[in-house]
């Protein structure tokens, strides 16, 4: 089946935002390819041939006037043409020099993807070394499979860019499953980054917290209002320490109160809730 789009942005509130889209459902179950792009074609055709799929997502980052990106895009009109027989393409914007939003937004697509019910599998071999770096991590976080194209030869001119040429083999990464925080914790994180990333005091978070399914147990029946706000506060403050001695938050104490702030690998793991 095919699905022929211009472009997929991912906009700063996280959402992917879909102009010039015409969507046909994908059969479930199949390899999905996502693939950050770069200088060259011959590893990204390698990787497609290697591992069979009918549907890739070309990632591209945000600087459309500059060379490299010009180039990236010249490359992935070339890869499309050459695939677009039995390949579905989709293409996606995102700041590949932020590492941390890179993994962050690459994390959600895979997500997405494996609940669909697709095997991911992600090119490390042409992309930016901030955007690939970012892809490996986030195959780490999601149990995706990364894999490697390596090259017959380098073309190395003097005073111009290597670039690659042919395919030699290509090379699955083992992938190491990164746990993260517990479910709690990431149910907290994702109310911190709604939040700025920063509360004044930890008690700010428990209303809002009130509306997550499962956070907090029930009230007792034979238990005061009174009793049951010290119980969600002591349930809280576990879920926070356990949270600042993984490295996901911060706390500091300003005389009665405790300021919260999500740190950069506590952002990894708080993509908004569904």
């Amino acid at each position: 089946m095919k699905v022929k789009t211009d472009m997929i942005h991912i906009d700063t509130k996280n959402q992917l935002m879909i102009r010039d889209i015409s969507i046909i459902m994908q059969e479930k179950g199949t390899k999905v390819h996502v693939i950050p792009m770069g200088l060259e074609i011959d590893r990204v055709l390698g990787g497609l041939k290697e591992f069979p799929t009918n549907r890739a997502i070309l990632l591209y980052g945000t600087d459309q006037d500059s060379d490299i990106e010009m180039r990236a895009r010249v490359n992935g009109a070339r890869i499309k043409e050459k695939v677009s027989a039995t390949i579905d393409i989709e293409e996606i914007e995102l700041d590949i020099f932020d590492f941390f939003e890179s993994t962050r937004k690459i994390v959600q697509m895979l997500e997405g993807l494996k609940n669909e019910g697709h095997s991911v599998y992600v090119n490390l071999s042409t992309g930016n070394r901030i955007v690939t770096s970012a892809a490996l991590l986030a195959c780490y976080m999601t149990g995706s499979h990364p894999y490697y194209v390596r090259p017959v030869s380098y073309s190395i001119p003097s005073d111009k860019e290597v670039l690659s040429h042919g395919v030699s083999s290509v090379m699955e990464i083992p992938s190491v499953r990164i746990i993260g925080p517990t479910g709690q914790g990431q149910k907290l994180l994702r109310i911190l980054a709604s939040h700025g990333g920063s509360v004044r005091h930890e008690t700010a978070l428990i209303q809002p917290l009130e509306d997550v399914p499962d956070f907090f147990d029930e009230r007792k029946d034979t238990e005061s209002k009174r009793s049951y706000l010290a119980r969600k506060r002591a349930h809280l403050s576990r879920v926070l320490r356990s949270l600042e001695k993984e490295g996901y938050v911060s706390l500091n104490r300003k005389g009665r109160y405790v300021n919260v702030n999500i740190t950069d690998p506590g952002r990894l793991f708080s993509w908004p809730l569904e």
